[in-house]
């Protein structure tokens, strides 16, 4: 079979573009690219760099569906791909029984390969982007909610304590108060543990918290809290050390990611659409501040990551010398000296 046969190959992708830093797939525009065609015998072994010396070039339009799960492109016909589980960039299918094989560079480039059967051979394609626009993900960033209630097994962050505590790493970091909310991230609710969780207890009359009945001996019913005074906080950090903007929209794990929605205020998929972008999160910095009063704890841990490992590079726990606010903000200021107060700016954006 010769190449002539898929002149006329148009193709279909699948891809999650969910914003989510933990699926790490490349958002892809809507639009008119340019397909670039031509023959490989044997076939391509992993990726499709390039098409450098093409049998033909030709139009296609690809159009994004399922908050980008599905990319149909659009020429004589169109033939669908699945994302694979193991790589959110990487797409298999097949056209006409014959397997099919895609990869996702950048939002505006893409290559792949169909392999023709009964033969050592192939097609391969590489598609650019002439004229388009970001797909609608409308909606896309929510993930969806599970049966039950969600917050089932998670207890609430003392509202009042997350808020300072956010004040207290604003300040030891140089984030002016107005910004923290940009740079920082401070989880709302966290997962129950065995000990948080041990469900009701009873205690003796006459134990704190169990007053003796004066019509006869009785147990009191002790429930488990559903609020908790550990605060955890996470920022992102560049090469450089400087501060980026997190999120973790999108995220069913909360895990925070780099915010690039405020990077640009153009379209990406635009012509004109500037080339620079925000840089990959290097490390992550965590603070963990344990307020537990009636154990007389006021402590802080600092902890710097490896952002794609999540492994610990450096990691200091400070003992609050004093109760309150005081107590928290120093043993912060301590706890952050201690990694060697990584920090070194932040990343200004519109």
């Amino acid at each position: 079979m010769t190449i002539t046969t898929f002149s006329r190959v148009f193709l279909t992708l699948s891809a999650s573009v969910l914003v989510s830093q933990a699926a790490g797939a490349t958002p892809v525009c809507e639009g008119e690219y340019i397909s670039a065609v031509t023959g490989a015998s044997p076939p391509v072994q992993g990726k499709v760099t390039g098409v450098p010396n093409p049998y033909r070039k030709q139009p296609v339009r690809i159009g994004v569906k399922d908050c980008g799960r599905t990319l149909v492109i659009h020429g004589d016909g169109a033939i669908p791909l699945k994302q694979s589980a193991n790589d959110p960039a990487h797409y298999v299918g097949s056209h006409q029984g014959a397997p099919a094989v895609f990869d996702v560079w950048s939002p505006d480039r893409l290559t792949g390969q169909i392999l023709i059967p009964g033969s050592n051979g192939g097609v391969i394609f590489e598609m650019t982007l002439v004229d388009g626009h970001a797909p609608d993900m409308e909606g896309c960033s929510t993930p969806e909610q599970e049966s039950g209630s969600p917050d089932d097994d998670r207890l609430t962050v003392d509202p009042a304590l997350r808020r300072e505590v956010i004040g207290i790493v604003a300040d030891e970091l140089g984030v002016p108060r107005d910004q923290a909310g940009r740079y920082i991230s401070a989880l709302r609710s966290v997962a129950k543990t065995r000990q948080s969780d041990e469900g009701v207890t009873e205690i003796l009359p006459g134990e704190p918290g169990c007053p003796i009945e004066l019509t006869g001996v009785k147990t009191c019913r002790v429930f488990p809290p559903d609020t908790t005074t550990v605060v955890e906080v996470n920022l992102l950090l560049d090469e450089d050390g400087r501060l980026l903007p997190v999120t973790t929209e999108g995220s069913a794990t909360r895990r925070v990611r780099v915010d690039n929605s405020g990077a640009t205020t153009t379209d990406f998929c635009a012509s004109d659409a500037p080339e620079t972008k925000l840089p990959q999160a290097e490390r992550r910095l965590r603070f963990k501040f344990f307020a537990i009063d009636e154990d007389g704890i006021n402590d802080v841990q600092a902890g710097l990551f490896d952002s794609d490992t999540d492994i610990f590079k450096k990691a200091h726990y400070a003992e609050g010398k004093y109760q309150g606010h005081r107590g928290r903000s120093e043993a912060a200021g301590e706890a952050y000296r201690a990694i060697g107060s990584p920090v070194t700016g932040r990343h200004n954006l519109p």
